[in-house]
């Protein structure tokens, strides 16, 4: 499917499934680009647990530097709910800590709520520090301080 035919999706959640199982995969990182920022509102509120970011601009400069790492590495995408105001979506990412033998797994839900076809606010939840269990003394520790709540 060509840029001209992702527009041609029924749906934000479809060209978003897209984006993420087709073109995140390819080794030109513009056509992903393309795509999510078609799915984008002009003033979206973006969130994650190491962002707060407003504006399509400021998301797609955002997508632009994380992408690249993220897209060679093993990546699963699943549709959740695809409605005309919401749109919801799981995402696994298995990746390798650089500079170490460590790999880890991060598990994610997103959230968007969409109008007149664009995601107006998204919210993705995940746990930034799933990754820090895979190395032998840090993981304990911490999650021995998680345990002591």
């Amino acid at each position: 499917m060509s840029v001209v035919e992702y527009s041609q999706l029924s749906s934000v959640g479809k060209k978003i499934e897209y984006a993420s199982s087709v073109l995140l995969k390819q080794a030109d990182i513009k056509p992903y680009l393309d795509c999510m920022g078609s799915v984008f509102a002009d003033q979206v509120h973006y969130i994650d647990p190491v962002h707060e970011i407003h504006g399509k601009l400021a998301v797609l400069a955002m997508l632009q530097k994380y992408v690249p790492r993220v897209r060679t590495e093993p990546f699963q995408f699943s549709l959740v709910h695809d409605g005309e105001t919401l749109v919801i979506w799981r995402w696994v990412l298995n990746m390798k800590i650089k500079f170490t033998p460590f790999r880890f797994t991060i598990h994610g839900l997103v959230h968007a709520e969409i109008e007149m076809g664009k995601i107006i606010y998204q919210r993705e939840y995940y746990d930034p520090m799933e990754s820090i269990g895979v190395i032998p003394v840090v993981g304990f520790l911490y999650k021995l301080v998680l345990k002591m709540g």
